[in-house]
């Protein structure tokens, strides 16, 4: 193990929550609005029933689980400015397990920005609250995970062929419970990059993601948890403009990590997604997704895993007011660089299956039915296989003004 310097630390949550604030309070909302602008308010009630809710080999534990959630969505045109605002709230009420209840207030507010029409960018501020799922968590109790980003982005694009692209995104992840695996922090990234249009409407991009992060914890050299992090990810990506059959999008990125204190945790990988779509018939849709994905997963065993995945969809427009939906998935998730010596290697294969089908009488009011199956076998019983089988029905209302 080395030492190095710790990542500085760059603050512009505050900044960019101000602009954000300023901006919406001043705007004239006295102003006719375009033909366009709605106002949308949305209620729905998921009820769902969990036959393994702590993801454990013996299915010891069942409950079922009622989401209810109230949200108003605004989206306001003036001029050359967009502005969009998208607010729920959401209560999560467990019928047994009733310790794990608990309510989010989850947004997503834009500004779609443009001085000129060669100027243009967006300034965003968004929140998410979900439980961590027991499938990595693994004690039983209530862990709230906590996502906020704020960002600001800018391009330039004169010709309309090429585009500069440059901004700011700021993250920062908080648990309710200690999760070292999987452990808060905050960090700072400069998003730099360029795009091509091509003339038949395809385009590709190139973006550079320069990140700097501190975690939300004490130095500790015995379980080689460090307090700070440097990131830096290259990305190309690649979308195939759609035609009325297909549709075709590509990443192919390198992400490399490196820790402030010990090295020995320092990563690198290649990752990226192939995602298609292909209209069988007038009614039939298929999707094809493959995936490689990085992500850290701190212990004895591991600092990051690395998953691939594949997964196969289909959807039959059965009539306008139905739709049937079947989508398979398998996975490989590798646990890397044990920082332990004689540590067990981890690798665990993953497969699922669902299936839905939506019912829309009212363009306002809609119904889903919808189960999964799924199974993790690990590399060995101390990672705990398990499988699981999840029923789901939801009722959604819609109202535009």
């Amino acid at each position: 193990m080395s030492s190095r310097k710790q990542s500085p630390k760059i603050n512009i949550h505050r900044p960019i929550r101000c602009w954000l604030a300023i901006t919406l309070s001043a705007l004239p909302f006295g102003v006719i609005a375009d033909e366009y602008d709605t106002v949308q308010f949305s209620a729905s009630i998921n009820r769902a029933y969990d036959d393994n809710l702590f993801r454990v080999k013996n299915n010891q534990t069942s409950d079922q689980i009622t989401t209810s959630t109230a949200g108003v969505k605004l989206d306001k045109t003036y001029s050359l400015q967009r502005f969009i605002v998208d607010v729920s709230y959401v209560d999560y009420k467990y019928q047994t397990n009733d310790f794990l209840n608990f309510e989010a207030l989850n947004y997503d507010a834009k500004w779609l920005w443009s001085l000129t029409p060669s100027l243009t960018g967006t300034l965003s501020s968004s929140q998410n609250k979900t439980l961590n799922g027991f499938s990595d968590f693994r004690l039983a109790t209530q862990n709230i995970r906590t996502i906020d980003v704020n960002q600001f982005r800018a391009e330039y694009s004169p010709y309309k062929v090429w585009a500069l692209i440059a901004g700011l995104t700021e993250t920062a992840v908080k648990n309710s419970q200690t999760f070292n695996a999987v452990a808060e922090y905050n960090s700072t990234a400069f998003d730099y990059g360029a795009r091509y249009n091509f003339s038949s409407g395809s385009n590709l991009t190139f973006l550079g993601h320069k990140r700097n992060g501190q975690f939300q914890r004490a130095l500790n050299p015995g379980a080689v948890f460090d307090n700070g992090f440097s990131e830096d990810e290259y990305e190309f990506d690649f979308v195939l403009k759609p035609t009325g059959k297909s549709k075709l999008s590509t990443k192919m990125a390198y992400l490399s990590r490196e820790y402030d204190n010990f090295t020995i945790r320092n990563y690198d990988a290649w990752i990226g997604y192939i995602k298609y779509e292909l209209l069988l018939t007038g009614k039939i849709r298929a999707n094809l997704d493959l995936a490689r994905t990085a992500s850290p997963f701190e212990t004895n065993y591991s600092t990051y895993s690395l998953t691939d995945s594949a997964s196969l969809g289909l959807s039959y427009l059965y009539s306008d007011k139905l739709t049937f939906l079947l989508n398979g998935r398998v996975a490989q998730r590798d646990f890397k660089l044990a920082v332990k010596a004689g540590e067990p290697a981890r690798s665990d294969d993953e497969q699922s299956i669902s299936a839905s089908a939506s019912w829309r009488p009212m363009p306002s009011i809609g119904f889903t039915l919808s189960s999964i199956k799924s199974k993790r076998n690990a590399s060995g019983a101390t990672y705990n296989p398990f499988d699981y089988d999840d029923v789901t029905t939801s009722l959604m209302v819609d109202l535009k003004i």
